[in-house]
């Protein structure tokens, strides 16, 4: 859960992941998004002005998420049309490609450098490296940081001055969600290991087994892309995430700077369409479909669920996945009540009592 307030001392001019009014500060000349997951979202819904930066995935997900009462109200018909609750910010999201150095003019006279770098998160998520007047910070937002991960910044070669030359960052605000002293949370099985794991324990069931994985928040894709080609099938899922990912398109700038989309979505192959691993087809093997609607292939096939875990203690429990990440419930957001005027929030607390 980010608790982040959004500003960043050697740049207070721009926020990040968290757009509430500060009554204790300037408004912003300029915002950043790292990526959609609910908790960083505070105050987007409201927000006017100024412009967001983000990835082009990030901008493509965030303008149809639904939230979910209205969802469930449009599928059962009681609502005549879906609710998208960002659309409105269309000509405010500013997409900028991964690993290109970008000028942004706040004022005339005022400037800063930006750099987004992958996250390693979910679909989107980046991570900033802010420059200008001297000074550089890096915010990561939510990452994975893995090994691998690691050693691709060291070598990245917009970051080599800072990893490898004489530059030194001024501040890094980093992902300390697992920084706690609970010996839980020493040692994580990376993500690769976490999925040649689960291949081999649905490998073993016979080649007719269906199964279902809730994927509930942002951030399992590479669980449908690792099952989908090792199990030879498609991931059925229900009408809004097949929307949410086919927004990333061949024809969506995201899908030239995220690797795993032409998987998801599909791409064009010289005049042809080769669909993606997502489908509406109810006779695929895995499953994906929201337990809300849940198809009948699933009830009527007595299907395998598969609930993902963080970790294990050294004893062998297994650690649940409850989203201390970020995104709990991502794919089920309700509505948040916005109130910056601290006498109307004394008022509604007098009327509540």
């Amino acid at each position: 859960m980010s608790t982040f307030n959004g500003i960043v001392e050697e740049f207070p001019h721009i926020r990040i992941d968290y757009f509430r009014k500060n009554p204790d500060k300037p408004p912003p000349l300029a915002c950043f998004l790292s990526h959609v997951h609910s908790d960083h979202l505070q105050g987007l819904e409201s927000l006017r002005s100024p412009f967001v930066y983000c990835s082009a995935a990030t901008k493509e997900l965030l303008l149809r998420i639904e939230k979910y009462p209205h969802r469930m109200n449009f599928n059962k018909g009681i609502l005549e049309s879906r609710k998208q609750h960002y659309k409105h910010l269309a000509k405010l999201l500013r997409p900028i490609p991964l690993n290109v150095p970008t000028e942004l003019e706040l004022t005339p006279q005022l400037r800063i450098r930006t750099t987004l770098f992958n996250a390693n998160h979910c679909t989107g998520a980046v991570m900033f490296l802010i420059e200008g007047d001297g000074k550089a910070i890096i915010y990561t937002g939510d990452i994975r940081a893995e090994t691998w991960w690691v050693n691709g910044l060291i070598r990245d070669p917009v970051l080599i001055p800072y990893t490898l030359g004489d530059r030194r960052l001024d501040k890094v605000y980093l992902d300390t969600t697992f920084a706690v002293k609970s010996n839980i949370y020493r040692t994580f099985p990376s993500k690769a290991d976490g999925l040649k794991e689960l291949l081999e324990k649905v490998l073993s069931y016979p080649s007719d087994t269906v199964f279902y994985f809730r994927a509930w928040t942002f951030g399992y894709e590479d669980v449908w892309l690792a099952l989908s080609a090792a199990l030879h099938t498609k991931i059925h899922v229900d009408r809004y995430l097949l929307e949410l990912y086919g927004s990333l398109g061949f024809r969506s700038q995201s899908s030239r700077w995220m690797d795993e989309i032409p998987f998801l979505s599909g791409f064009r192959l010289g005049n042809a369409f080769v669909p993606g691993c997502l489908t509406a087809d109810e006779s695929s093997r895995v499953h994906s479909c929201g337990p809300e609607f849940m198809c009948a292939s699933v009830a009527a096939e007595n299907a395998v669920f598969i609930t993902p875990v963080v970790t294990r203690t050294q004893d062998g429990s297994e650690v649940p996945e409850v989203g201390a990440g970020g995104g709990v419930r991502d794919l089920y957001q309700s509505h948040e009540l916005e109130l910056s005027d601290k006498l109307a929030i004394e008022q509604l607390e007098r009327l509540c009592r």
